[in-house]
């Protein structure tokens, strides 16, 4: 019903629509059990650690031939092949899509790695996290470093362990400081360039979006509803010169603010943060597994991260980013059943036991 949209700039936005619906209802219906979580946990990790050993080869063998045709044919190398460093993608869409599900990667495996019983398993996911801490790096995505920065913040209010959240708030102020106020590994371009993150007002591309979004203020004043779906960011220019397929978004609020307007975000806003918050109530009042609690917690963590990390990236709703945040928001929602059970196994076990 928007009168400035086009059916087939909507029709290109299947992902957002058909994705979110039928992987939230799957999700929700089969995401039940613990065990299951734990697969999808091993499953990721592997995932992860292959995401890993693409970039690193990448980064001492090179780009091969179809990713630099890519890289070209796309436009890519003015963003990936940059004079001081080269931004390392993986199989993944992009290098901001890359480093911000490393991001993911490193705080949902290091925060349940504290809380998982078995050793094995706490020191494989501490293996996994550290390998994703390393790729985060490599991929040279600014923004990505807020998904940690945000995890670990969020981290210390559901702990709700003061010598936990002191800890924690050390370690933030030292994080901070070394790339705010110091000038150590100034030689390796990785950390110099995330440490730009940490300086807005000197970066030249920060200025650029902070002027782009007060022209898209002013033409999206009257346009509550947005321009519509599919026709934010350069890559809608093939359906016309309007003047939100000539801006980049450089953030995937601003493309949601774009084609569906102040209510669009509104409401979009309002269900993932709906979502998260109820699954903090949940872990912090309801869940008594000590250990579901933690894996839980590390969830919410994650997706805290990415959703702050998502003002400065449009990968939000990329593959597999979109769908992996679904997945694991049902999996919070379903917090409180999946802890039932295991409550009334255990329950069970002891009957057993007692009996015997």
């Amino acid at each position: 019903m928007n009168p400035t949209a086009l059916t087939e700039a909507w029709v290109y936005s299947r992902g957002l629509i058909y994705s979110t619906l039928i992987i939230s209802l799957i999700s929700v219906l089969t995401m039940t059990s613990y065990k299951r979580l734990r697969i999808i946990m091993l499953f990721l990790s592997v995932f992860t650690l292959t995401a890993v050993i693409k970039a690193a080869y990448q980064k001492y063998a090179g780009f091969d031939n179809i990713e630099m045709d890519m890289l070209i044919e796309t436009e890519m190398y003015k963003t990936h092949l940059l004079s001081n460093i080269t931004r390392y993608f993986s199989f993944f869409t992009d290098a901001g899509n890359f480093g911000s599900n490393m991001g993911f990667a490193a705080i949902l495996f290091g925060i349940s790695a504290i809380f998982i019983k078995e050793r094995s398993v706490r020191l494989y996911y501490t293996f996994v996290a550290a390998c994703s801490v390393y790729a985060l790096f490599i991929s040279g995505t600014r923004g990505a470093l807020f998904v940690p920065i945000g995890g670990i913040i969020l981290f210390t209010f559901l702990s709700k362990n003061i010598k936990l959240m002191g800890a924690t708030a050390i370690f933030g102020i030292c994080f901070y400081v070394f790339f705010a106020h110091t000038y150590i590994g100034e030689g390796n371009p990785a950390i110099s360039r995330m440490r730009t993150a940490f300086k807005p007002t000197e970066d030249a591309s920060y200025i650029v979006r902070k002027e782009n979004q007060k022209k898209l203020a002013e033409y999206l004043k009257y346009k509550p509803f947005g321009e519509g779906l599919g026709l934010g960011g350069v890559e809608a220019s093939r359906y016309g010169n309007r003047l939100t397929s000539s801006i980049p978004h450089d953030s995937f609020y601003v493309k949601m603010w774009m084609e569906t307007g102040i209510v669009g975000l509104v409401l979009y806003l309002t269900i993932y943060i709906g979502s998260l918050l109820r699954g903090c109530y949940l872990i912090m009042f309801r869940i008594k597994n000590e250990e579901l609690r933690g894996v839980l917690t590390a969830i919410a963590c994650g997706i805290f991260g990415l959703m702050i990390s998502a003002y400065g990236n449009a990968f939000f709703a990329q593959f597999p980013t979109g769908f992996m945040v679904i997945l694991f928001l049902s999996v919070l929602l379903n917090g409180e059943h999946i802890d039932q059970l295991l409550t009334e196994k255990l329950r069970t076990k002891k009957t057993i036991e007692k009996i015997k």
